[in-house]
């Protein structure tokens, strides 16, 4: 792996940790939205930073997660986390624990890819209170959500949303509860060609009852390029 991989895993596992501030975190953020690559690093470290913070293991849809590796890291080959010196210079207390479970993860093994175009963003609230890493799978019409910060308010529930170029939002399903959901795209927005734009609101138990969303959007993303699946 070259000295420009191992800068972007540390980068990632930085921005994963929430270590990056300023400058470097609007940076790193800005890759997540328009760097495939990165932004794959960065589900992974949050994947793995999960069950280490005691929070619900992640259940990505079959073969996704295994997918997008593979088409980006054909060949992986893994750097032993202490050689990263510059990230263990700046952890201290709970972050220096995680990051020494961290050391010992396993990816364990990777599947054969899917045929059809993944794609990655992030959706953010303007004030930084809400972040989402969002993957979207055209093999399969799914997205999958990972939420790293930020939640509904009690007693409400998040809901995702979609909608192509001049077209009104849809509902894409409800997220109720844990850190990760995966939903599949209803046929209209499967049909999308062009820019897919993903938003995420807070809603009543249940859903919205108008159809569109009726409580706080927390952020929404554009996603240019989209096409269908490789056939």
């Amino acid at each position: 792996m070259t000295d420009t991989l191992d800068d972007d895993d540390m980068l990632a596992a930085e921005y994963a940790i929430g270590l990056l501030t300023g400058e470097a975190f609007e940076a790193a953020r800005a890759r997540v939205a328009s760097d495939p690559a990165f932004a794959a690093r960065v589900v992974s470290w949050e994947q793995q930073l999960a069950p280490i913070a005691d929070l619900p293991p992640l259940a990505p849809p079959a073969g996704a997660r295994a997918a997008l590796l593979q088409r980006l890291f054909p060949e992986p080959a893994p750097v032993p986390f202490w050689r990263r010196l510059g990230l263990w210079q700046a952890l201290t207390g709970g972050a220096l624990a995680v990051a020494v479970a961290l050391a010992v993860v396993d990816l364990g093994p990777i599947a054969p890819p899917t045929r059809g175009p993944l794609y990655a963003a992030e959706i953010a609230s303007d004030i930084g209170d809400f972040r989402v890493v969002a993957l979207v799978d055209k093999a399969r019409d799914e997205v999958f959500l990972v939420r790293t910060a930020g939640a509904a308010p009690a007693g409400r529930i998040l809901q995702v949303w979609a909608h192509g170029p001049d077209e009104p939002a849809q509902s894409v399903g409800l997220w109720p509860e844990g850190e990760s959901v995966a939903l599949a795209l209803p046929p209209e927005i499967a049909a999308v060609r062009g820019t897919l734009t993903l938003g995420i609101s807070e809603e009543p138990p249940g859903g919205s009852p108008t159809g569109r969303p009726s409580g706080r959007v927390f952020g929404t993303v554009d996603i240019p390029g989209v096409t269908g699946a490789q056939h």
